[in-house]
Formats: C-alpha cells, sequence, structure tokens
C-alpha cells in the first residue's frame, strides 16, 4: 500500500489532496449536511479538524470538483454549480483588544473585497461590510458564508471577564447582521469551541441548526477505528515494529491512548483525537501531544479557586442544556471541561435525558491530573512519575505494606503555606495519581448506609478505601467492617482487600496504613 504522508497541522484541503497527504474521507458526511440543510453550527474541541471541514466546503461549494476525485461525493449527485464564498477565520484576526478586533477584522473583509473587485467604503464597520459584501455578490450567486472559530477572540480573554464582555458585544454586532441577509445566503456554516448563548448568532439566527450533539454527524470530524486501520496502513505497521508490539497490541495502545470521544447520544463509535494520532504515527512514541499544544493556565487556575473538584467530573450528570451553553458571566467548569476536549460522553438516558460523562482516554486524565498536582504539590516531573509506577507496581501485586511510603513521599511534596484541613484535598491528589495508572477508581460511592471513600480495581484485586483526617489507620478500617462496604463487591471475581489510611493534618502526611484481606 502507498505511504501518504501524515497532514500535521494542514489545515486546508487543496494542499493535502494535491501534495498526496492522507485524507480521511468525510465527503459523503458532507454531501447530507449541504444537501439536507442551510444554516448550521457545530462545536468541537480544538485541534479536531474544524478548520480543514470549513476549507473542504469553501472547495465543494467553489465548484472545484477535479479536488474529489475518488472521494465518496463523487458518486453522489451534485450539481458542483459555483457559489461565491466568504470565509472567515477568526483565529487570524488580531483580537487583542476589542479595538484591534474592530480594525483587523475590517481589514480581513477588504481583503475578501478586493479578492472579488468590490469595492467598500473603509469607514464602514465590519457588519456594514459583510452586508456590502453579501449584497453584492449575491448579483451573481447566492452567497456562502463560512465561518470558523466564532467564538476564538471571546475564549482568548476569558480569564479577564472585562475584556470577554467587550469581545462579546464586538462580535455581537458583527454576527447580527447574518439574519437580515438570509435571501442573499445559499449555505452557512459557524464552527466554535463553545456555544455562548448571548452572542445573538443564535438569538438572531432562529434558523441556525446546531449539530453539535447529533448523532447523524458524530464521526464528522476525528478519526474511528476503522478509518485509522484503513487510511494508515503503511504508518502503523512503521510504528508496530518500532514499538515492537503486534498490531493487535499497538491497535490497543492507540485506543487507550487517544480514543473515547462521543458527540451524540446514540453511537457504536468511539471519536480517535485526530492531532494526537497524526502525532503518534508521525513520532512513533504515546506522548500527551494534543494537551501539549497549549497548557490550560486558566482551566487549571478555574479548578483551583473551585478547590480541585476534578473527581466529581468522572460519571457526572449533564443535560443537553447545560452541555450546549457557555456564558462568561457565569463558568460552569462542567460544561467548559466538555466544550475544551476534557470530559466527554460516556452515556445517555433516554428516560432522564440525562447525559453521563467521563474522561475520554489516558492523555486526557495524565495529561490533567500533572498540571494539577503540579500546581498542588512541589513534586517534579520525574518523581511523579516514578511515583505512579511504584503505585501501580504495589496495587497490582496487592503489596499493600509498600503504599505507606510512596504515599508519605507524594504527600511531602505539598507546600506548607497550603492549608489542609479536608478530606477532599488529600482525596482530590490520591484520585489523581491512581487515575495516571490507569486503576478503575470510583470516590464516594454510595451504599445502603453510607458512602465508600474509594474504591480501585484491577486486573485481579478489588480495594476498598476509606481515609481518616486526624484519626486512626484502624478505626478507617473498622469502619469499612461495620458498615461492609465490601457486600457489593462480594460476586466480582477478584480479590477483595479493606485498607483505611489516616492523614495528619500537623504533619500534612499520610500517618499510617491498615488493611485486610477478605477471606
Amino acid at each position: 500500500m502507498l505511504k501518504k504522508k501524515l497532514p500535521i497541522g494542514i489545515q486546508t484541503f487543496s494542499e493535502i489532496i494535491q501534495e498526496d497527504y492522507v485524507y480521511i474521507d468525510k465527503t459523503g458526511y458532507i454531501h447530507t449536511l449541504i444537501t439536507t440543510g442551510k444554516c448550521y453550527f457545530l462545536a468541537r474541541p480544538r485541534r479536531f479538524g474544524k478548520s480543514l471541514l470549513v476549507s473542504t466546503l469553501s472547495e465543494i461549494f467553489s465548484g472545484n470538483q477535479k479536488l474529489f476525485t475518488g472521494l465518496a461525493i463523487e458518486s453522489l449527485p451534485y450539481d458542483w454549480k459555483k457559489y461565491p464564498v466568504i470565509s472567515i477565520s477568526f483565529s487570524d484576526i488580531d483580537c487583542t483588544s476589542p479595538e484591534n478586533l474592530n480594525i483587523s477584522l475590517t481589514f480581513y473583509l477588504q481583503t475578501i473585497a478586493n479578492e472579488y473587485q468590490i469595492t467598500v467604503d473603509p469607514n464602514l464597520k465590519p457588519g456594514a461590510i459583510l452586508q456590502t459584501l453579501v449584497r453584492q455578490l449575491a448579483n451573481q450567486n447566492p452567497v456562502v458564508l463560512l465561518i470558523d472559530e466564532y467564538d476564538y477572540a471571546i475564549l482568548k480573554h476569558i480569564h479577564k471577564p472585562e475584556i470577554a464582555h467587550e469581545i462579546r458585544e464586538t462580535v455581537k454586532n458583527f454576527y447580527a447582521v447574518i439574519k437580515g441577509l438570509d435571501k442573499y445566503l445559499k449555505f452557512v456554516f459557524l464552527t466554535g469551541v463553545s456555544k455562548f448563548s448571548k452572542t445573538s448568532i443564535f438569538s438572531g439566527l432562529n434558523n441556525l441548526n446546531d449539530i453539535s450533539l447529533d448523532n447523524r454527524y458524530n464521526i464528522l470530524l476525528g478519526y474511528t477505528k476503522n478509518e485509522i486501520i484503513q487510511y494508515f496502513e503503511p504508518h502503523l505497521l512503521e510504528a508496530s515494529f518500532y514499538n515492537k508490539y503486534p498490531m493487535e497490541q499497538l491497535l490497543n495502545e492507540i485506543t487507550i491512548w487517544y480514543d473515547g470521544y462521543q458527540f451524540s447520544s446514540q453511537t457504536t463509535q468511539k471519536i480517535y483525537n485526530p492531532f494526537s494520532v497524526l502525532l503518534f504515527l508521525e513520532k512513533k512514541q504515546f506522548s500527551n501531544y494534543w494537551f501539549e499544544t497549549g497548557t490550560p493556565t486558566f482551566l487549571i487556575n478555574l479548578l483551583k479557586v473551585n478547590n480541585y473538584p476534578i473527581q466529581d467530573f468522572d460519571y457526572t450528570k449533564a443535560t443537553n442544556s447545560e452541555l450546549s451553553q457557555f456564558e462568561v458571566d457565569a463558568i460552569d467548569l462542567k460544561t467548559l471541561l466538555f466544550q475544551t476536549g476534557y470530559l466527554t460522553i460516556k452515556s445517555y438516558n433516554s428516560d432522564t435525558r440525562n447525559y453521563t460523562l467521563g474522561f475520554p482516554n489516558k492523555e486526557c486524565i495524565d495529561s490533567l491530573a500533572e498540571h494539577i498536582i503540579k500546581s498542588m504539590t512541589t513534586l517534579p516531573g520525574s518523581q511523579l512519575n516514578d511515583v505512579v509506577f511504584l503505585l501501580h507496581k504495589a496495587f497490582e501485586s496487592n503489596t499493600i505494606e509498600q503504599i505507606l511510603p510512596i504515599l508519605t513521599r507524594l504527600f511531602a511534596s505539598v507546600p506548607y503555606t497550603i492549608h489542609i484541613g479536608e478530606e477532599k484535598y488529600y482525596q482530590t491528589i490520591f484520585y489523581l495519581v491512581l487515575k495516571m495508572i490507569g486503576a478503575e477508581i470510583i470516590v464516594e460511592e454510595p451504599t445502603n448506609i453510607g458512602r465508600i471513600d474509594a474504591v480501585i480495581q484491577t486486573k485481579n484485586n478489588c480495594f476498598i478505601i476509606e481515609f481518616k483526617i486526624n484519626n486512626s489507620a484502624t478505626d478507617a478500617l473498622n469502619q469499612i467492617k461495620t458498615k461492609k462496604y465490601y457486600q457489593k463487591y462480594e460476586s466480582v471475581d477478584k480479590t477483595i482487600v479493606l485498607v483505611g489510611i489516616a492523614f495528619d493534618t500537623t504533619t500534612k502526611n499520610v500517618s499510617d496504613i491498615k488493611y485486610e484481606q477478605l477471606d
């Protein structure tokens, strides 16, 4: 099989096709999109292929049929009529301030006008320039309007609410003109990370179809397992040889690291992060590629302000409206984590109409955990890796006596200036490290007579854990036995181990661990 180049960082459809890069054929879904509707909005996390999709739409509506030779859309009924296309990417526009945004957007639109040899008054505001452009271009044919990363300017200042508000008003005035241009427009498509409910896009464009959670378009962006096998076979063979993994094991590791995304209520196919898959196939080493492209400082700071409630989000519930709306004034952490790609849909209950969310894959939880632990402790990354490795060995081998010195080393790195008096703080650090080792962990699981602080399951063992603050590990162990927290796990075919862990707020460390194995 011919080995094509990997399209890392390439967002231009024509370049991918003409320069012989791998293109995952999504044109069948795109055909459905453009032949069954007119105005769409799609939200996806960063680096999931939104810009490439916009570029592909631009080429289709520009009538460049030759670029699509051999792709799904070539065999589907379509007239390949040429339409004027206005394509705007807000990530290419200076948004350092509301003033610069206006200036840059004006220049951007004037450049498009020049390409179509249309004269516009440079003193007009961006919205008025857009109106002029669309109306004049519509004298030829109805206009296609494509807006990529519509929310980029707002998200860029989300950590500074006062500037974000001004930016929001600026783009609000720009987007408000679109509704009045409906009769001149053939097709409208907007992409973004978040759905701001007060930008007037969604209140003004009442015919805008939000397909972000639409079952039909779950795999419109990103890769499925079958697509990875079909399109990247030569690269997979090289990665298999390089890592000395049989192909089945290699695909399993790629799944653990980069799969797990779901953007609809009903689907049998999960989505792999396309950016991370491409970087892995290029470098042939597993790493946190997607996370490293932009350290989420604002996100980490927001979690810090809220006392790091990260374990509360694993298997949390959310409604459609909670996943679809976002506000500068009241940032919902659950919504933020979902829309930015750190949480994904795990399941949907049609009776309650609730989604269950969770962390999608190893890359996400490892990266998030590492950044949070770094902000909570002074532990260097190399030592954190050692702690994770040693804990993994201890739990897998059921050698609980080895856990005390490992945890002592971990909690000794908590700065003295940090006030620790809550069980939650200890629990969070413990939880994050265990997530990094790949253990199946549930925190504060309810039973008929109480809550289990933590349940950890490895391949052969099930650990029932109770934490105590300024109390003895023996008391913690006795509570597990008295309340019979272990009963609901007696049917699992694993060794059940009861573990009591005591924390001392004076020393800010683990003071003792007691454990007992059930017969």
